[in-house]
């Protein structure tokens, strides 16, 4: 069986290479792709037999590729955090892998897809691409109230949120604060990952609102915010890799 993988991430691409050979050493990967412009390409010349696609990728996200092509094959979707994507996945029973990737989650998938003969629904993919597309668009923007108003606020317009006695608000750049419904377990999972980092239980700050880093002992870090909170927020030892990874834009 020939397999392509679509992804953007050097560790994912690697790991899957490896779980692949390990478990179903008959699967010969023949290509590996990382934007949406080289699957297109590929894709449009070169058939395969079943395809492990990323949903976010370096140029775009993976719905480009379906807009361009008519593309026949089986594919198992990946993703790391898309809540909605999981979601729509499941109603439409759509073969989807949750990382991190592990062993038995591809072993799983690979035996769901032979006992339903790779069952293939071009129109159901599309249908549930859109919905996750359109979700994610959204996504963007957060509604705040402010007693009988209801305020659309734009991700790029906020600062950090932070959980306060049970209650989460919502700082913005130009220092307003709004009281929101969504705890910061749901804000870490739908909010834009690139943008946004979960340095502690109680805060999720954006990129741009980080003012200082300061070593702290045992390998952890102080961070102070901006516009100005009336705490700093320590980044345990366990999360400091991801953040240094997170601020570096890998």
């Amino acid at each position: 069986m020939k397999v392509a993988i679509v992804e953007d991430e050097t560790l994912s691409q690697e790991l899957l290479q490896e779980l692949l050979n390990l478990k179903f050493p008959d699967f010969e990967i023949v290509k590996i792709l990382d934007t949406v412009k080289e699957s297109i390409d590929y894709f449009s010349k070169t058939k395969v037999d079943l395809i492990f696609m990323d949903i976010h990728l370096k140029d775009g996200d993976c719905f480009d590729i379906f807009e361009k092509i008519d593309l026949q094959t089986p594919i198992v979707f990946t993703t790391a955090y898309d809540k909605y994507a999981i979601k729509a996945f499941e109603v439409n029973s759509i073969s989807y892998l949750l990382k991190p990737i592990t062993e038995n989650k591809i072993e799983k998938i690979i035996n769901k897809l032979e006992s339903t003969a790779f069952d293939y629904n071009k129109g159901r993919i599309k249908d549930t691409l859109s919905i996750i597309n359109n979700q994610q668009k959204s996504d963007k923007r957060i509604t705040v109230k402010l007693g009988n108003k209801i305020i659309v606020i734009e991700q790029a317009n906020i600062a950090y949120f932070v959980s306060e006695d049970k209650t989460c608000y919502l700082y913005t750049n130009d220092n307003n604060k709004y009281i929101i419904d969504y705890s910061l377990d749901t804000l870490s999972i739908g909010i834009d990952q690139k943008s946004f980092f979960r340095v502690s239980r109680d805060c999720i700050t954006s990129f741009g609102a980080i003012k200082e880093i300061t070593k702290y002992f045992k390998g952890r870090l102080i961070i102070s915010l901006n516009p100005e909170y009336d705490k700093k927020f320590i980044i345990s030892q366990e999360r400091v890799s991801d953040f240094m990874k997170w601020i570096k834009g890998e």
